[in-house]
């Protein structure tokens, strides 16, 4: 899924908190908020997405369950829904559900989904497994899928409503192994291509929406561990990449709220 999974330099650490502290402090791509602490107590950090992702994944709740299979001393699992995105026309509705098997240690746990597209015209529905859509070579690197991390969750549409464009996150719970592709989902069609940077190497990538300049493209920004300094690349959907400096991501159509709530 993204270049910089080949050499699998991920380093152990010993919680979820563990590693997302790492790499806010090693790259500064971790989401922070702040509240001010009265003078004895310690600033209360929140991470709200591992990569900053402007369509972040619900980290708390992920959070949430690993500290309730610690004090369970067992495995739970749990399921939530993420949003409704409504093409513009008002005739695609995508939604996806997260499945979140939580454990006392980080590294067996797994987070996947299943994203659903539904037609309203005709009433078809498809469905699609996050895990049939990863990498074989990636997955066949991880033990019975322990510490996987591999979702599928819409984003938004294109500006004319035939294209879905998808954020596919790929990574390890427990190390530093964590970056974007974009799954590209096309009206009549069905899946048309998984795209990431191909033009440089780098840590992480966090898919940002389709350009304005070329719609047909995707823009994403590329980082390397511990150097601050991000770069903005438009990649089409044959995986040609192109710098991208001062272009706008842009995504269209309708959010609604999720249909159902979080579920253990």
């Amino acid at each position: 899924m993204v270049t910089r999974f080949e050499p699998w330099r991920g380093f152990a650490i010993s919680s979820v908190c563990g590693i997302l502290t790492a790499l806010a402090i090693a790259s500064g791509m971790l989401a922070q908020s702040q509240r001010p602490p009265a003078p004895d107590q310690p600033v209360e950090t929140v991470v709200t997405d591992p990569l900053s992702s402007s369509f972040p994944l619900p980290w708390k709740w992920i959070d949430d369950g690993h500290a309730a299979a610690l004090k369970a001393k067992k495995p739970l699992r749990f399921t939530q829904q993420t949003p409704q995105y409504v093409s513009p026309d008002g005739r695609y509705v995508a939604q996806a559900t997260l499945y979140f098997t939580a454990d006392p240690e980080p590294h067996r746990q797994q987070l996947v989904s299943v994203l659903e597209i539904r037609d309203r015209q005709s009433g078809t529905q498809q469905r699609i497994e996050s895990l049939k859509e990863m990498p074989r070579d990636f997955l066949a690197e991880v033990p019975q899928g322990q510490g996987l991390i591999a979702v599928l969750v819409p984003v938004g549409w294109s500006e004319k409503g035939n294209r879905l464009l998808v954020r596919q996150v790929g990574g390890l719970f427990a190390t530093d192994i964590i970056s974007d592709g974009a799954w590209i989902w096309q009206a009549g069609v069905g899946h048309v291509a998984t795209v990431y940077p191909t033009a440089d190497e780098y840590d992480f990538a966090t898919l940002l929406g389709w350009s304005t300049t070329d719609p047909q493209r995707v823009l994403f920004q590329t980082q390397t561990m511990g150097n601050p300094k991000a770069t903005i690349w438009a990649v089409d959907t044959q995986g040609s990449t192109q710098l991208a400096q001062g272009d706008r991501p842009r995504v269209y159509g309708t959010t609604l709220p999720a249909t159902a709530n979080a579920q253990r």
